[in-house]
């Protein structure tokens, strides 16, 4: 297994650059395809807006729109040129763009896309494309922090492991990274030391899972009653130098809506390196 096709999530952010150069960085490795979409919540006039805007404003609008999408369609040619990608696609496609990032997630092995910024104006769209492309696409989701990537990534790795499917998923999509990192430590966040039969059998078999895919990992256990899993977790992935945690995104429903699970939304929210959720 290996990834062959990555999806980056392009917009006007000045985090867009971030991802772009983490995708960049990736499709080198592997090699892969790269695939840009440029998703933004403004891609379209609302009949609304078309009704009330005078000539003059709508045409300006539609020039401003046009100038912002060339220049970040130019940003991404330049660097994946100047990278040496072979096959890179731009896409810019019409209608609603969280089906979009979906459909275009899908199709490809990886996609990347930004964490939800705090307190900008696309941070509610943010939110929604990150929902959407975790819980709907069926395939890996590579979140690239505010920050950016640091020099390395997928060479220490942070597996945030719990008997679960969207875990095991987890662990399984992100073989690629894991086969090629130095080290990788499965940590399982327990909240008392009273694991049953069944969860000692599963640390024990994610352990022999990894070793058959040639992937030598340290798997063990922290008891954390009085801490939130997820700030443990971006704890230990200081202490350990990880440059890449792995683990499943969890939602559950509310109403018409899903919404995130505890560690994950703290994931979201606080990520120092790149996470990888596979739903």
């Amino acid at each position: 297994m290996t990834y062959r096709s990555i999806f980056v999530h392009a917009d006007d952010s000045e985090a867009c650059d971030r991802r772009f150069a983490t995708a960049v960085r990736i499709a080198q490795a592997f090699p892969a395809q790269l695939k840009a979409a440029y998703l933004v919540p403004t891609s379209q006039m609302t009949p609304f807006a078309s009704a009330v805007l005078r000539g003059d404003a709508k045409d300006r609008w539609f020039r401003q729109t046009a100038e912002a999408h060339d220049a970040v369609r130019e940003r991404f040619r330049v660097v994946a040129t100047e990278a040496g990608i072979a096959e890179h696609i731009w896409a810019a496609p019409r209608g609603d763009p969280l089906a979009a990032g979906v459909m275009h997630a899908r199709y490809s092995d990886l996609a990347i896309v930004g964490q939800p910024p705090r307190d900008e104006p696309t941070a509610a769209f943010a939110a929604e494309l990150a929902n959407a492309v975790v819980t709907g696409s069926g395939r890996p989701v590579l979140f690239v922090p505010y920050i950016g990537s640091q020099k390395t990534l997928g060479e220490r790795v942070l597996i945030a492991w719990k008997d679960s499917r969207e875990s095991a998923r987890a662990v399984a999509d992100a073989l690629p990274f894991l086969k090629g990192a130095k080290k990788v430590h499965a940590l399982a966040i327990m909240q008392d030391d009273n694991a049953d039969a069944q969860e000692l059998r599963a640390e024990q078999e994610v352990g022999s899972f990894l070793k058959r895919h040639g992937v030598d990992a340290t798997v063990r256990r922290l008891v954390a009653p009085d801490i939130e899993a997820g700030e443990l977790l971006l704890s230990q992935a200081s202490d350990l130098g990880s440059d890449l945690i792995v683990m499943g995104g969890y939602s559950r429903p509310r109403l018409s809506q899903l919404v995130w699970g505890g560690v994950t939304s703290v994931m979201l929210a606080s990520m120092t390196v790149p996470v990888l959720m596979s739903h």
